[in-house]
């Protein structure tokens, strides 16, 4: 008689590719729950969660995830990777994400145990190996002509399309890492560039110069490794609408991928300098030494904005009141349409931060009056929130970013595989 096992297929794979997860040698119709835990799975932090399944066995004492849905658990409906994406945390930070000294992209995989029980005892076992940054890829540390960053790439790789990313509001550099390293296991060399809350740069999101950014772009272009007429900027929220400001800007940005952006330059800090109590809003960013026109909120509506977010409350409705109450919204609003090649633009219309749906919506219709030369992609999520990241990591926090976690994990997921798609599209001639 065979004894119940767990069968996963690949047991060891980059982080965003699926795994086939089978049960075998239980008694037919049996009930089994299905434990996932992780411990050590984020690099350069913490990060624990939990997910559960309850299947029956079918009249062989096999469960598929394939084709068969559990009963109770964290998620609901066939989803052969619902364990990974329901999974409950319980702890999640970075470590030093704020000095580039400190930090380190470490582990490079975790693994996610599984567990298999009948009658709450356990009686089968198995680990899934989860890899955040492929071995071939090296990681360098930057501090170049005053950049600070984290260089993801193949020293034996020939010339490839290469990827400078932007972080969000979060800042330093922790989460734009994530992504850069996972650019780099598909191929492209990529700079995580951190602009503000990092060392010596900026303590806050206020006039970051723009010459920064045009000197991140050069540093790529002179690596080895990097192929220098194809640069693509790839920004998240904050870093989103940056990434958008500076393809208009520098014509050697040649393709931009914007994940919940904003249409406008947005405000940034709402002090002059740090630690002061004076109200003073401030720009995000300057170029020549001058501040970029901005949308601007009034004290009434910063303080709103900073209680609510202590509260873990929505503010999406605040920056609508602001954009519509703008007197200067042409002058605040993004040329892209100075973009010198494609756009990939991402949404959700239930982000709590704000209503980047809209702004995507708007920034189609402009390129169109504009009659932009280059490819346009909008994806927009119906019930997803502002967190789109990649797939099969939790997506269970949505109280202050919005949707739901299935919601959430598809468009992680879809959205994933199509800004790939896009890349191989742009650059298919240099593959």
């Amino acid at each position: 008689m065979m004894q119940p096992q767990i069968d996963v297929t690949p047991s060891t794979a980059l982080l965003d590719v699926p795994v086939h997860i089978t049960l075998s040698g239980f008694i037919p119709h049996q009930l089994i729950t299905l434990h996932a835990t992780l411990t050590d799975g984020l690099p350069g932090g913490e990060l624990t969660a939990s997910s559960h399944a309850i299947f029956q066995a079918d009249d062989e004492g096999n469960v598929d995830l394939v084709s068969q849905a559990p009963l109770f658990g964290t998620y609901e409906g066939i989803d052969p990777m619902g364990l990974f994406w329901s999974m409950h945390v319980q702890t999640q930070r970075f470590f030093s994400p704020y000095s580039l000294d400190t930090f380190e992209f470490a582990p490079r995989s975790t693994e996610i145990h599984l567990t298999a029980e009948v009658h709450e005892k356990p009686v089968a076992r198995a680990s899934i190996t989860r890899i955040f940054v492929s071995p071939e890829v090296s990681i360098k540390k930057i501090r170049d002509n005053g950049l600070v960053g984290q260089y993801f790439y193949d020293p034996q790789a020939e010339q490839r399309p290469a990827i400078l990313v932007l972080g969000g509001s979060e800042g330093g550099i922790g989460s734009c890492s994530q992504f850069a390293a996972l650019f780099a296991s598909h191929g492209y060399p990529s700079l995580a560039l951190a602009y503000f809350q990092c060392d010596d740069l900026p303590d806050d999101i206020r006039q970051i110069p723009l010459e920064y950014i045009q000197n991140a772009i050069r540093w790529l272009k002179e690596q080895p490794q990097v192929n220098p007429e194809k640069i693509t900027v790839f920004g998240r929220s904050k870093g989103a609408e940056l990434a958008l400001v500076i393809g208009a800007l520098d014509p050697e940005v040649r393709a931009v991928i914007a994940s919940s952006p904003s249409s406008t330059v947005s405000i940034g800090s709402s002090n002059e300098i740090a630690g002061s109590d004076l109200f003073a809003p401030q720009s995000s960013w300057s170029f020549r030494g001058e501040p970029l026109p901005y949308v601007h909120w009034t004290e009434a509506q910063s303080d709103e904005a900073d209680a609510l977010l202590q509260a873990g409350q929505r503010i999406d409705h605040i920056h609508a009141e602001t954009w519509k109450a703008c007197n200067w919204l042409e002058e605040a609003t993004i040329p892209i349409e100075r973009i010198n090649g494609p756009i990939m633009l991402l949404s959700s219309d239930d982000d709590h931060w704000w209503p980047a749906a809209e702004h995507c919506d708007q920034m189609v219709s402009r390129l169109r009056e504009k009659g932009f030369a280059h490819d346009v992609v909008h994806l927009r999520y119906e019930d997803t929130g502002h967190s789109i990241r990649f797939p099969y990591i939790p997506t269970t926090r949505v109280q202050l970013n919005g949707g739901t976690a299935k919601n959430n994990a598809y468009a992680s997921e879809h959205s994933w595989r199509e800004v790939l798609q896009f890349l191989e599209k742009v650059f298919s001639k240099e593959r």
